[in-house]
């Protein structure tokens, strides 16, 4: 039998982060299991599929940043601003934007497209209307699925719907979670190659009517 050592040790990652996401599902383990994920043929999947969006790609070969923000500058913003809500969210789970960087190099299309995932993570939780509880995060995991094809989707959602039926949670608020995380993202423009940060006072409605999102999701 073949023993492909490099690819069991990967899975052996992937599995233990996976295991620490369901033993305290918060977003530091949210980017755990994603870091297990680099430099899988799953994650140059996705990469491909991200690079074939013609918006996506011009902004990795534009080399776009977001700029910075301070939490204080985006809670100062008008009422149903994306940047008021979006610093209303993360104030909500003791953040602030700067948790949300990650400060590694970006050196090529692959550690461009892991950053651009971090840091528009809560913002998508924001247009979508998904909460941030264990419903929400899995809608959130569904519509990434839809639109960037991210392995990381589908470890999160089968993991927390094992752990649903094995704790005999109900499994409702989940699967509808699911259920309307796909239909927003297959239906909408990939969000993540807008340059949301440049907009950040523009009313988050505006921006759902851009990407294609439904007002008041």
């Amino acid at each position: 039998m073949k023993l492909n050592l490099p690819q069991k040790l990967q899975s052996l990652k992937i599995v233990s982060a996976v295991s620490n996401f369901l033993e305290k599902p918060d977003l530091n383990n949210v980017y755990g299991v994603g870091a297990s994920l680099q430099g899988s043929e799953m994650s140059r999947q996705m990469g491909r599929h991200l690079i074939d969006n013609p918006r996506f790609r011009a902004l990795v070969e534009e080399k776009w940043r977001p700029p910075v923000v301070q939490l204080g500058e985006l809670l100062a913003m008008p009422q149903g601003s994306l940047g008021h809500s979006y610093a209303q969210q993360l104030s909500s789970q003791g953040l602030d934007p700067a948790s949300t960087f990650d400060h590694s190099e970006i050196n090529s299309s692959a550690s461009y497209i892991k950053h651009r995932l971090r840091e528009t993570h809560d913002i998508i939780h924001v247009l979508t209307g998904f909460g941030v509880d264990a419903a929400g995060e899995m809608g959130v995991q569904a519509f990434g699925l839809a639109q960037n094809r991210h392995p990381i989707a589908v470890l999160l959602i089968l993991g927390s719907l094992l752990k649903a039926i094995q704790e005999d949670i109900d499994l409702t608020p989940i699967l509808r979670a699911i259920s309307k995380g796909f239909q927003l993202g297959m239906s909408a423009q990939t969000a993540v190659a807008f340059k949301m940060e440049e907009g950040w006072e523009r009313p988050i409605e505006d921006w759902r009517e851009v990407i294609g999102l439904p007002r008041n999701p």
